[in-house]
């Protein structure tokens, strides 16, 4: 069993957090921001404070970066990392890797490589990496340090039960994923989901939510106390059992 959870930019508006939990969403990942492909100055999304201070309430959370190989990762790492500094941030850090910014197949993986080990360095962290297998295996070389990482894999095919369970688009370095963004633009589905937006990415964990919080490191959750009538029921049922008249 998979669980359901939605990743949220300045796109998605102002989030309306309720109801993406109401809507069923488990987890969420947030973008902090990116590096302007021109200036190659950092900036932080314009909706991360709010997300980051309002989403955690609802359900655990992460961040992700969308990272441009062709500017300076350090840089990149270390903006990122302020960013989330004593924020309520509870799943690993993610880099979104979606272009290589004209750099091969090699400095891209290099550039890559870098900023997981920063942001291991200072955070003590593995963070997951967000691709898709299209630009990945054609863009980024092998390497053995991004083969142990997590993945986020995105593919859209709704008939799927696994973003490659059909057989197409396995990757090259992952035999396993941990998370799937199965669904995003065109969905029509971002009110339902607390979206300003018409659409709303959404994605699976790979598990059941015990599963995402284990993974996640935190508490199991609690199950809800029994309501009156189960209770009643029960006691009914043990009546019976014991042959008393009911």
């Amino acid at each position: 069993m998979n669980t359901l959870g939605i990743d949220v930019s300045t796109w998605d508006g102002m989030m309306n957090w309720p109801k993406a939990a109401a809507a069923g969403a488990k987890f969420a990942f947030i973008r902090a921001g990116s590096i302007n492909n021109i200036t190659g100055v950092c900036y932080k999304d314009y909706q991360y404070d709010r997300n980051i201070t309002v989403a955690p309430t609802y359900m655990p959370v992460g961040c992700y970066w969308y990272f441009r190989p062709n500017h300076d990762e350090i840089k990149q790492a270390d903006y990122m990392i302020a960013l989330m500094a004593f924020k309520p941030w509870k799943l690993r850090p993610v880099i979104d890797v979606e272009e290589n910014g004209g750099l091969g197949q090699i400095s891209t993986a290099g550039k890559i490589v870098q900023m997981v080990n920063r942001l291991h360095e200072k955070m003590d962290i593995w963070p997951i990496i967000y691709t898709r297998a299209t630009f990945w295996d054609p863009n980024v070389a092998h390497t053995s340090l991004l083969s142990t990482l997590d993945l986020w894999a995105a593919r859209y095919n709704l008939s799927l039960i696994g973003p490659w369970s059909d057989g197409a688009c396995k990757f090259r370095d992952w035999t396993d994923w941990k998370l799937w963004q199965f669904s995003a633009d065109g969905n029509g589905r971002g009110a339902e989901f607390g979206s300003t937006a018409d659409s709303v990415d959404l994605n699976y964990f790979n598990g059941d939510e015990a599963a995402l919080r284990q993974w996640a490191g935190l508490e199991p959750p609690v199950p809800p106390a029994p309501t009156l009538e189960e209770r009643v029921t029960k006691l009914e049922t043990e009546a019976r059992e014991r042959g008393w008249e009911v």
